[in-house]
């Protein structure tokens, strides 16, 4: 359907990507009447596409044509109950965004791609197609997922989540349900799993990244990264961020830093970089950097 909004008008409806390996994403694209450049919006994990949809329409009426998705596992993506779906964390980055960012490209050839990436959106990037023409990725909150790098006291609970409570779920109800330790969209048990693998590691995915084979991918990638770290974010911290920034060492990359006050917000944490009332004051300065992240891409990492 088309809505008019801010005197704009623009086409927003759902779509479906098919993975190579057979999956079939839900996706929802918003578009600008004439695009000057495509965006690939990566969920963080649990949070539905919906979540993601305030900012892809305002990025939309910023010029972008922006393509927002659940991963297999997670909302309209899931096939069947959650505890039945055979969905892991590495497929999210090895079908999922590839297959993501192709559909997009596709509906408008020959613009600019860029990359929005929440949280482990930000994990897989080195597993976009490089024929796709990739200009810039903004990571907003997206950093190590190992507990010790976050900040206490979030991280002890993060262990128990790891360590404990995850693994009564998992046996009792073959699944992680939506509930008061974990608020995310309910996660199959192989999401789980690997995640938790990942988690309790200070190399996170760097040992299932090598076995796999996939560290040259890490090498490879060489596209401008600025990653938004809000200062209250318990998980995306300065440490964690550093730390993912480091896992493509070929990347021109640099941190930004996000107060609360800043932003005329009282709190941001892991998912308020994406909270409507940021429409004005954090934004621009995302839609601003994406269109110029090219002409001069000489920064490193800061923090």
């Amino acid at each position: 359907m088309k809505d008019v909004a801010g005197g704009h008008l623009m086409l927003r409806r759902d779509v479906h990507v098919q993975t190579t390996d057979g999956r079939v994403l839900a996706a929802r694209l918003f578009a600008p009447h004439r695009p000057r450049a495509v965006m690939l919006i990566n969920s963080a994990t649990g949070f539905r596409k919906e979540f993601y949809e305030p900012f892809a329409s305002a990025s939309a009426r910023a010029g972008w044509a922006v393509l927002t998705y659940d991963y297999r596992g997670i909302g309209a993506s899931r096939e069947g109950p959650a505890r039945k779906d055979n969905a892991t964390m590495l497929d999210w980055g090895v079908y999922d965004m590839p297959a993501a960012a192709r559909a997009l490209v596709s509906l408008f050839p020959g613009l600019p791609f860029d990359v929005v990436a929440h949280s482990v959106g930000g994990h897989f990037l080195s597993f976009l197609p490089k024929d796709l023409g990739l200009r810039s990725i903004a990571l907003l909150s997206s950093g190590s997922g190992y507990w010790g790098r976050h900040a206490a006291p979030s991280k002890y609970m993060h262990w128990a989540f790891w360590r404990v409570m995850g693994p009564i779920w998992l046996a009792t109800r073959g699944m992680i349900p939506k509930g008061v330790m974990w608020r995310g969209d309910d996660l199959p048990p192989g999401v789980f799993k690997q995640w938790r693998d990942w988690g309790v590691r200070i190399d996170y995915f760097r040992d299932a990244m090598a076995e796999a084979g996939h560290l040259t991918k890490y090498q490879s990638f060489t596209r401008p990264i600025r990653a938004w770290v809000p200062e209250d974010d318990p998980i995306a911290t300065r440490d964690a961020v550093r730390w993912l920034l480091n896992q493509y060492p070929h990347a021109p990359s640099e941190m930004k830093f996000v107060r609360p006050k800043d932003v005329e917000l009282g709190q941001i944490g892991h998912a308020g970089l994406f909270h409507p009332k940021l429409h004005d004051t954090l934004w621009p300065h995302v839609w601003r950097w994406l269109d110029g992240a090219c002409v001069s891409n000489a920064f490193s990492a800061q923090g």
